[in-house]
């Protein structure tokens, strides 16, 4: 072997060694942080380094949602007359949102009016009817009259007859009437559907139609966020769900308004879904007399320090 290839083979051992002594003081070290000051040793122990798990750091996602939420819908077929409300606005429970053109139901109504008021009149005639014959049969069931013969067997039969006979008629137009009165009802509540109404205090988040479209019944026209108390929903990773209780307090950091909200837990999912292996919870949030967070914003949910104790609390 040559000179030169002897003192090729030393320096690559002696860099081969150097590195391994590098390789095991980096592996050494790793996850801790060694400070040095001047006048210190350079011996001095290393100080390990706690890193805070990546789930408490990131926390948990979630979404905010509103307490409740509906579709408002049309109950009748017709035409959009107006459209009372704008998406944004605020509503009251009983606000008109929407009219539907109502004139067909109106004359419809003034029609059945007009027929219950003639069935009142015949239930009248039938009545007056009726008091006739009984007083005659009255006139002609006297015993005197009987005593002396004045009347026969054959016309009591007849004065009976007639009697059920006004009977029988009065109670057909007593039904008449209410048959006529409850059209007149119903044409009475048509017209009030035909008028669309906030189901409770909210605010409008999607309009679907404008005037002038026909709708049917069971269409919805707007979108309806009930005001008030807020929640969150977010899901737990399997393992750390038997950490989550009702009645747990959270702390929820809303990014996009820099914000930080108290929450309770409300609700918790009694299985793991499937897909995702998570279990999923709503917590109720409060906004402390502050604006509302708008619904759809992603939060994150951090369970506070000492919030298992006292989760059973109320």
């Amino acid at each position: 072997m040559s000179r030169r290839t002897t003192l090729a083979l030393g320096l690559g051992a002696a860099l081969v060694f150097l590195g391994g002594l590098l390789l095991i003081r980096w592996h050494g070290g790793r996850g801790a942080t060694a400070v040095a000051r001047p006048g210190e040793a350079s011996s001095r122990e290393l100080v390990p380094r706690v890193l805070e798990p990546a789930a408490r750091r990131e926390g948990l996602l979630g979404v905010i949602v509103a307490s409740g939420s509906v579709d408002v819908a049309a109950r009748l077929e017709g035409t959009l007359e107006r459209m009372d409300a704008q998406v944004g606005d605020t509503v009251r429970q009983g606000a008109v949102l929407a009219r539907l053109d109502t004139r067909a139901l109106q004359r419809e109504l003034a029609v059945a009016q007009a027929s219950l008021q003639a069935g009142e009149a015949e239930r009248n005639i039938a009545a007056i009817a009726l008091a006739e014959t009984q007083e005659r049969l009255k006139r002609r069931s006297d015993p005197k009259q009987m005593a002396l013969g004045a009347l026969s067997e054959e016309e009591l039969a007849t004065a009976r007859y007639q009697e059920q006979t006004a009977v029988a008629r009065l109670r057909a137009a007593e039904a008449g009437v209410a048959e006529r009165k409850a059209r007149v009802e119903q044409m009475a509540q048509r017209l009030s559907d035909a008028t669309v109404l906030a189901p409770f205090d909210g605010q409008v988040a999607i309009r679907y139609l404008d005037t002038g479209a026909m709708v049917a019944p069971g269409r919805a026209l707007f979108h309806l966020i009930r005001s008030g108390a807020q929640q969150v929903r977010f899901a737990v990773p399997e393992d750390r769900a038997a950490s989550l209780a009702v009645g747990l307090r959270l702390s929820v950091e809303v990014p996009s308004l820099g914000r930080v909200l108290e929450g309770r837990v409300e609700n918790v999912a009694p299985e793991v879904d499937a897909a995702s292996r998570m279990v999923l919870a709503i917590a109720s949030v409060s906004v402390a007399g502050q604006a509302p967070v708008p619904s759809g914003a992603v939060v994150r949910v951090f369970i506070q320090e000492g919030a298992a104790s006292q989760a059973a609390t109320p």
